[in-house]
């Protein structure tokens, strides 16, 4: 299917990335940036990854049959509901969220339900901004689909086909089961990645090599933006960390009593759990 008008509201690299993707896949005929800068939008011009730019949402949503919103969490509903008054009868409108359960819940009786159905994309990097943008980056990338009980099922279908036209695979989560499966597989990386990095002290960075860098990648994002999924996902964030504190105090008790049959069994375990992503993103 090709789009008439897709509207991306938030062009930042994952907004940038769909609109590069849609142009390259030719998936639409026109799309439209919204951003709250000019300046940057410019930037999402010169890079082909939309083809009108405007800071007006009414103006950059009127008439599009889909709208997506890239923004930040708390932001999506009102931006959603905005946009609904001005697109094309019928428009789908999701967003690229990385929490479910406060989205889905504000937009209740505000978002229709033959109209919104909530997406996640699990695809980024710790860079921002569309600059950074890549029209492949949701080729093979996992697509959670959050819809509620009262979501149309053929809404679910056409958006489905649209990010599997994108080259992406999609489930299908409630917003609640999404949430936990998320706090344990992103949020709770990104505090242990923070963590680790706070707790070397800066008199020994001059000894952090490749191992180092590669464990704390992902500390280097966005603090307020993961100040915001965290806060909007704090019960099963907490729960993650919880049980990541349990494993660690098995690493302690296992080198306090110099058990290193334990340790290696430890190692083995990890190992095991890294290579079976590992060859799962080898194959996608």
């Amino acid at each position: 299917m090709v789009w008439q008008r897709v509207c991306i509201i938030g062009v930042g690299l994952l907004g940038g990335s769909i609109g590069l993707a849609l142009h390259r896949r030719r998936l639409a005929q026109q799309v439209v940036g919204v951003g709250r800068t000019m300046a940057r939008l410019e930037t999402a011009l010169r890079r082909g990854a939309i083809d009108v730019a405007t800071d007006d949402i009414l103006e950059g949503a009127k008439d599009a049959d889909l709208v997506i919103a890239c923004v930040p969490i708390k932001s999506i509903v009102d931006t959603l509901e905005v946009a609904a008054t001005v697109a094309a009868p019928g428009a789908i409108l999701t967003d690229v969220g990385s929490t479910k359960q406060s989205i889905v819940r504000a937009a209740a009786g505000r978002l229709s339900d033959d109209q919104f159905v909530g997406s996640h994309p699990i695809a980024g990097g710790h860079h921002s901004g569309v600059e950074h943008a890549v029209g492949t980056l949701l080729e093979g990338a996992m697509v959670v689909i959050t819809p509620s009980d009262q979501t149309s099922p053929e809404l679910v279908q056409r958006i489905s086909e649209f990010w599997e036209s994108l080259g992406s695979r999609v489930c299908q989560l409630p917003p609640a089961e999404h949430d936990s499966a998320l706090a344990i597989s992103s949020h709770l990386p990104h505090m242990v990645a923070s963590a680790l990095a706070i707790s070397t002290p800066i008199e020994l960075l001059q000894f952090a090599g490749k191992g180092w860098m590669d464990s704390t990648r992902i500390a280097s994002s966005n603090p307020q933006l993961w100040r915001q999924i965290l806060e909007e996902n704090h019960g099963p964030a907490l729960q993650a960390l919880k049980k990541f504190a349990t494993i660690c105090d098995t690493w302690i008790d296992a080198l306090e009593r110099a058990d290193f049959d334990q340790v290696e069994q430890l190692l083995k375990s990890g190992k095991a759990t890294r290579e079976a992503v590992a060859s799962r993103h080898s194959v996608g």
